[in-house]
């Protein structure tokens, strides 16, 4: 479903909350791929939003956060930034502590002390080690392997422990705030991601070296936005939920797949698909561990969209990956 099919249906849904008029939605990581996405989905909303980038408030700093709850002054919040550069974690663990976790902290203490509050988080398949044969259900036992999948953890910990510890009323007001951790993987959108680094390299080199077994799912940074928004503006309990779209691949099978949609949208291409070449993770070894099995169980997502009048049906990540390398190689051949 497009940008604008979603807009349509979720706008009749709003007339229930006219009060954002004088509370914003406060959207932190404008400039992440999740960020951009948000910022084109609610173009099409007449409500008060505020994007904030690092720029405007510096999640490494608690006073700059604090500052900006208070002035603000958000119903809801869509946190969409994260410390993310997975191998320098492992030297940068502070750092990457207190953004994915001591940050997202402050937001669900600020979130949930307000009536009828919401609070979105995306969080990520570095939570799980890997080693589970069947895709994660939500309540599988955690065990990241990297700085990285431990910050992420440490901060959906934070948010279930505030949330829990919150009283569900103040001042005879009813509270009722809800929180979603959304937990997802292979995230691509507007911004660098495996995709476009495929897509640059196929014209550059007559051979990649592409890992085989790590498998997991490729999702739409667009997607994950409408999937914020709907969860928003329904009535669904709080919670952890797996945002991944249908279907699983390797690093190999999306830069292959990738690389032949775009050959076939007439992007020219220097590597022929023979020369795409399948290795284990032993072959290309970086700093920080990566979960071999990213894959997770999409079934409580699913059952929590059907019971919204506004739900789109649930896509395979072929065809989203399909409709963004077209769009992408239609924009670089224009330009």
């Amino acid at each position: 479903m497009s940008f604008s099919a979603v807009a349509g249906s979720l706008k009749n849904q709003l007339k229930d909350h006219l009060d954002l008029q004088s509370q914003p939605i406060l959207v932190f990581g404008k400039d992440g791929q999740v960020g951009r996405s948000l910022q084109q989905l609610f173009k099409e909303f007449h409500l008060p939003v505020v994007f904030v980038g690092r720029a405007e408030c510096d999640l490494a700093d608690d006073t700059a956060i604090i500052q900006t709850l208070n002035h603000y002054q958000p119903k809801i919040i869509i946190n969409a930034s994260a410390y993310t550069a997975v191998d320098l974690a492992e030297t940068e663990q502070a750092k990457a502590f207190q953004i994915n976790a001591t940050a997202v902290e402050l937001m669900a203490k600020y979130i949930a002390t307000v009536s009828k509050g919401v609070l979105v988080h995306y969080s990520t398949d570095y939570v799980f080690d890997g080693q589970q044969d069947a895709p994660y259900r939500e309540e599988d036992k955690t065990n990241p392997l990297s700085v990285y999948g431990k910050s992420k953890l440490v901060g959906e910990q934070a948010i279930q422990q505030v949330f829990e510890n919150s009283p569900v009323s103040t001042e005879n007001v009813s509270l009722n705030a809800r929180y979603y951790l959304l937990r997802t993987s292979w995230v691509y959108g507007d911004g660098k991601n495996f995709i476009r680094t495929m897509l640059g390299l196929a014209n550059l080199r007559e051979e990649l070296r592409v890992i085989q077994d790590q498998r997991g799912c490729p999702t739409s940074s667009d997607w994950l936005a409408q999937i914020a928004t709907q969860l928003i503006f329904s009535n669904t309990s709080s919670g952890i939920y797996h945002a991944v779209v249908d279907g699983a691949t390797s690093w190999h099978g999306l830069a292959l797949f990738a690389i032949e949609t775009a050959r076939l949208a007439g992007e020219g291409i220097l590597v022929k698909s023979e020369n795409i070449i399948p290795i284990p993770t032993t072959a290309y070894p970086l700093p920080a561990p990566r979960p071999q099995n990213s894959r997770m169980n999409n079934q409580k997502l699913k059952e929590a969209l059907k019971e919204m009048p506004f739900s789109a049906d649930y896509p395979h990540w072929e065809a989203q990956v399909e409709r963004y390398v077209m769009n992408y190689v239609t924009e670089k051949l224009k330009s």
